[in-house]
């Protein structure tokens, strides 16, 4: 009897929030990441480097070789974590690329996925931001990576049907969630609906989800349980353990079956230490047994789906509560002992206040100078890539009579418009505190989206968003409120930049 085929892929979600001081371009000095610098030379330390160069040891603990995880995993990378690996680790940075490569060449298919630009959470986003978002994400990958995205990764996996509608407009032909994102699936159209809430629906192959337009696109749900035992629970103490667990799933399945897993890319070598060399030896250990590593998109093109899902509308992998944890406080987060998450809501309300009043400033303003100002916003993310491509952008979405200077406003109100998405990272509420350092950022993000646009048109938005922000309080003794919090970071920026 012919065995079936066995695929596994190992999905690691590689990715860090913007940290960057908007008016120097670098990261700031960040003693908790000590001995590093920041925390982004901390990881890449930890987990981005280790993994390019993943070292697999003979049993008296000598070097036998050292392997790219990257070429046998699937993967992604935010493109802000990719455009500071670029300048800061280019060696890193050029792995990861030829990794890609790699998988294209041997397989048809490379193991990265794109990833929406700066980790938003896209069912809390309007939907204007929703599409730049994907758009930039599609973009971004399409410079680095020299080719169009097959999938594209959704931050915190939270979706909703409008966000799938954003993927397939932008021809991304996947997207992967977790089990208990999936509410119903069938085997195929002339199968009845089943409920398979509750995480219970089986991860061994892909599903079509259809959509109200009338289109489809391929959704993986990958397999819980083992995602958190590799998270949370040891099963990298030892490849053996990861690979044995991985193996025992395939016993009894008489057809084609594919075993994945989605984890934190970090959590292999930083949350783990050595988790990239336990990894490297699962991988040696499955294909050893016939099990092939392979990417998501190389799945979906041996074995397109033929059974669907319906989706848990706003739902995401790190919140029981859907997509709560970027709004309220609902109870998901870090555990510190007294702490309570009530700022998360004012700190929503004030910078959607702030962005609606920057989205009409910028409609009245960037309107007698560009043709289509949003989709102007939407094709900036080419100059924000190459700067050196501004005149050509400007040559396409200026208007014909357009001066210097007017071209120099324009250019202030885009950047306003890509510090207004910056703020939104998630990171900025997923944490305990406002006084966090992901939050600060997100306020330093959108302090530098008021003065751009003030330098823009004059229209001053400071009390806009200071009045959202005194509704936010920190449960820090001394800290105060938002606005406080705003004021002292723009202060530290400005003094870092005059320094």
């Amino acid at each position: 009897m012919t065995t079936p085929p066995r695929y596994v892929t190992i999905h690691g979600h590689f990715y860090q929030p913007p940290r960057e001081n908007p008016y120097t371009g670098a990261v700031p000095l960040q003693p908790s990441a000590s001995p590093h610098h920041d925390w982004n030379a901390r990881v890449t330390a930890e987990c981005y480097r280790p993994n390019a160069r993943a070292r697999r040891l003979d049993a008296t603990g000598a070097l036998l070789r050292e392997v790219s995880n990257y070429e046998r995993i699937s993967f992604d990378f935010g493109p802000t974590l990719l455009s500071w690996l670029e300048v800061e680790a280019p060696d890193v940075y050029l792995d990861i690329l030829a990794a890609d490569r790699a998988g294209v060449a041997s397989r048809g298919h490379g193991p990265a996925m794109a990833q929406a630009y700066n980790h938003m959470i896209l069912p809390l986003a309007c939907d204007r931001d929703r599409r730049t978002q994907v758009r930039w994400g599609k973009r971004d990958f399409e410079h680095r990576f020299g080719r169009a995205p097959e999938g594209m990764w959704l931050p915190e996996t939270a979706v909703c049907t409008a966000t799938l509608e954003a993927l397939v407009d932008e021809g991304i032909r996947f997207t992967v969630l977790a089990p208990r994102q999936a509410s119903h699936a069938r085997d195929s159209p002339r199968h009845a609906w089943r409920d398979v809430g509750g995480g219970r629906i089986d991860p061994s192959r892909a599903y079509l989800v259809r959509l109200p337009s009338g289109r489809a696109i391929a959704v993986f749900f990958y397999d819980g349980p083992v995602s958190q035992g590799v998270a949370f629970e040891g099963l990298l103490h030892q490849g053996e353990r990861l690979a044995s667990r991985l193996s025992a799933l395939f016993h009894g399945r008489d057809e084609a079956a594919l075993v994945h897993i989605a984890t934190d890319g970090e959590t292999y070598g930083h949350h783990h230490a050595k988790g990239e060399m336990a990894l490297a030896h699962a991988l040696e250990l499955l294909a050893a047994e016939g099990i092939a590593p392979v990417s998501y998109a190389e799945f979906l093109a041996r074995h397109p789906p033929t059974s669907e899902a319906r989706i848990v509308e706003r739902s995401s992998w790190s919140c029981e509560h859907g997509v709560e944890r970027w709004r309220s406080d609902c109870g998901c987060s870090m555990g510190t002992p007294g702490f309570r998450q009530a700022w998360r809501a004012p700190l929503r309300r004030a910078f959607d206040g702030l962005r609606d009043a920057l989205a009409r400033s910028f409609e009245q303003a960037a309107g007698p100078r560009l043709r289509d100002p949003w989709a102007a916003r939407d094709a900036w993310i080419d100059v924000v890539l190459s700067p050196d491509r501004a005149a050509d952008f400007f040559d396409v979405h200026a208007v014909p009579t357009l001066t210097h200077e007017g071209r120099r406003r324009a250019a202030l109100l885009l950047e306003a418009q890509r510090h207004a998405m910056l703020m939104y990272t998630s990171c900025a509420w997923f944490f305990d505190d406002l006084a966090g350092l992901e939050p600060t950022q997100g306020l330093v993000y959108a302090g530098r989206a008021v003065e751009l646009a003030r330098a823009a048109t004059g229209v001053d938005l400071w009390p806009v968003l200071a009045a959202g922000l005194r509704a936010a309080e920190s449960n820090l003794p001394g800290k105060g409120n938002g606005e406080d919090l705003l004021v002292r970071a723009m202060a530290e920026a400005h003094a870092a930049a005059s320094r």
